[in-house]
């Protein structure tokens, strides 16, 4: 009884044991499908433009200037003016108040990391665990895997022959990515659909992504 007992607790472990280095394998292969995680490792900024569906009656051109760590500025172009939708100078998040007229700061604002959770996720502390595949269109399937940090957790879908990302869900919403192309090297989505969990969806699909491109800090003086 004992002998059974302890056959089943080794092979609990080795599946365990497995199961994570399957995700880990999983995570791998995309960084290495779509650029290398060197080359993804040396990216410091980046500059996408395109077009953002915001509701079926609104869209307008979108320029996102991101710089390594933190700073950041997505702008839509209205009107032939650039209105800032959202910004982080280092220190505070802002945004254009249309009643103020002006920009102004967004209180308890939190910036989004230049990286994605996936690079270096055991240096950040993400552990992960791969759940199983899943069906994400018809006759496609994906790796599920969820990123865990204390309580926060995040789910990842990664096509079961490319090793892209199909989607991303989190906390706010779910993003669907689309359309993967290569820009110097490195693979990204031009279509990103993302569902916010209150309701809605908007649509963004970029025709120029320039990768390490100079950017002026004074670009994130709002």
């Amino acid at each position: 009884m004992l002998k059974a007992k302890l056959s089943i607790f080794i092979t609990t472990i080795l599946s365990i044991c497995a199961f994570s280095q399957t995700a880990e394998q999983i995570i791998k292969n995309n960084l290495e499908r779509s650029g290398g995680e060197n080359a993804w490792n040396n990216l410091n900024s980046i500059i996408l433009k395109g077009e953002a569906n915001i509701t079926v009656d609104y869209s307008y051109p979108i320029v996102i200037q991101h710089q390594r760590p933190y700073n950041k500025k997505v702008s839509f172009i209205m009107d032939g003016k650039e209105v800032l939708n959202e910004g982080y100078d280092g220190k505070n998040g802002w945004t254009y108040s249309e009643i103020q007229k002006k920009n102004i700061i967004l209180p308890n604002y939190t910036p989004d990391a230049f990286d994605s959770d996936l690079l270096k996720y055991k240096q950040k502390g993400f552990k992960v665990n791969l759940i199983g595949k899943e069906t994400y269109e018809k006759g496609k399937q994906c790796y599920r895997i969820v990123l865990l940090k204390n309580k926060n957790q995040s789910f990842y879908c990664f096509d079961d022959k490319t090793y892209a990302v199909v989607f991303e869900e989190n906390k706010d919403e779910t993003l669907f990515y689309y359309d993967y192309k290569s820009f110097n090297g490195l693979t990204f989505a031009t279509k990103i659909v993302g569902r916010p969990k209150e309701g809605g969806e908007y649509v963004i699909k970029f025709n120029s992504i320039q990768t390490n491109p100079y950017i002026d800090k004074k670009i994130f003086k709002f």
